[in-house]
């Protein structure tokens, strides 16, 4: 039968920051502290097989350290209050040895991994930094920590290629502010967080946490200091993107939150991605000089989304949709959607693909939720209206598997153009 030391009686108290000895009071025991990082989980428990070891850990911070005897136990997160376990994993615990237990989301589902704190402390005057990649949606990443004005174009990433779910080795590194970057991998243009002032005090220990956003490409980030403080390292952008879909093929000119998007984008067509920062939705959008009023709304921090502009000058219509970039499940799939940029028209619009509905009757200036569908290279896309019949046709498609698309219907009402589009 297993051992177990004063579980909800002993807590060890949090240790500084600069910590970096494997030997923890509590004698033989080891000690695991819970820490939140879980979109979605605004407070969460811990569970050490049936009993309770941690209460409302709120996101993005940590718990108490608890005294656990050294075997092999059934971890269980559940949400504050609740009975019903969201997640369960089986970890070992080591005596003499300290863990954290970090929460996060990724692939629609709460998931854990057990974080040792038993790294030596750097030499004088250096931190130690490791990185650990908890987005399956952003896919592999590369770190680049850097002087605070250093050009990326001329960095080498401090970290290269970190897999989804894994944790690098940890960096030496000498003390200072820093800026970090995250990219894809082995793309400096692919930005995914930007941070542009970050601490590393001598002999700091330190794990960058890597999490998923609302569009799945963006990354947050947080901070855990090896038996000290974690710090929520909140993604600063979203990305927007320009469709222009007015009528009589006019220009387009956007700007959002100080950033231009485009300063005359023919219509029919789709813009690439660009960031901007988060918060609230300012700016301005015009369709040939004419002034077109922007929606009001917030974009989110790490969120991905269209500024799709229809209708005629004088009389056009700006509406933001929200963008779920993040790829399939199922890894054999991929997702796609419909846009409905024919602004003027009354007539709802319905996409198939080899004849079974993926969107059904979307409305002017609305977009439907992506379904997951089987990829294939001979795939039949068409669009409809009741009022139109066919308006889209393309066959012999070919969408890859994990990849995520949107078929675009832009322009005037009597002559539809349909743009199908890979968003990632």
């Amino acid at each position: 039968m297993r051992s177990w030391m004063a579980i909800a009686a002993l807590s060890l108290p949090l240790l500084h920051g600069c910590g970096g000895g494997g030997d923890d009071s509590g004698g033989g025991d080891g000690a695991v502290r819970l820490v939140n990082a879980a979109e979605g989980y605004a407070s969460l428990d811990l569970y050490v097989d049936d009993t309770e070891i941690s209460t409302a850990v709120s996101l993005d911070s940590a718990g108490d350290y608890v005294t656990i005897g050294s075997s092999t136990y059934t971890f269980k997160l559940k949400r504050a209050g609740s009975s019903t376990t969201a997640s369960s994993a089986s970890r070992t615990v080591s005596g003499s040895t300290s863990y954290s237990l970090l929460a996060y989301t990724t692939a629609d589902s709460l998931r854990s991994v057990m974080l040792s704190e038993t790294e030596e402390a750097p030499s004088s005057g250096a931190a130690k930094l490791r990185v650990f990649n908890g987005s399956v949606e952003a896919g592999t990443l590369d770190v680049y920590v850097t002087d605070p004005g250093a050009s990326l174009n001329d960095s080498s990433p401090t970290v290269s290629s970190v897999g989804t779910e894994r944790v690098t080795t940890y960096n030496e590194i000498s003390e200072g502010t820093y800026r970090i970057r995250v990219t894809g991998a082995g793309d400096k243009n692919d930005l995914r967080l930007d941070l542009p002032s970050v601490t590393l005090d001598d002999q700091q220990i330190t794990t960058l946490v890597l999490t998923s956003t609302p569009g799945g490409v963006l990354v947050h980030g947080l901070t855990l200091d090896q038996k000290g403080a974690v710090a929520a390292r909140k993604n600063p952008s979203a990305r927007v993107r320009l469709v222009a879909g007015a009528e009589a093929n006019a220009s387009v000119a956007a700007t959002v939150r100080g950033v231009q998007l485009s300063a005359g984008q023919p219509s029919s067509s789709v813009g690439n991605y660009v960031l901007v920062g988060a918060g609230p939705l300012t700016g301005s959008v015009s369709i040939a000089g004419q002034a077109v009023t922007l929606p009001t709304g917030t974009l989110a921090a790490g969120s991905d989304n269209t500024l799709l502009v229809t209708g005629a000058a004088g009389s056009g219509t700006a509406t933001m949709l929200a963008d779920d970039n993040r790829p399939p499940l199922n890894t054999s799939n991929a997702k796609l959607r419909l846009v409905n940029g024919v602004g003027s028209s009354a007539s709802p619009m319905t996409l198939t693909a080899d004849f079974g509905a993926v969107a059904t009757d979307i409305a002017a200036n609305g977009a439907s939720t992506p379904a997951s569908i089987t990829a294939g290279t001979t795939i039949r896309l068409e669009v409809t209206s009741p009022a139109g019949g066919s308006l889209f046709l393309a066959e012999d498609v070919t969408l890859l598997a994990t990849r995520v698309y949107t078929v675009f219907m832009l322009g005037d009402a009597n002559a539809p153009v349909g743009i199908p589009r890979r968003d990632r």
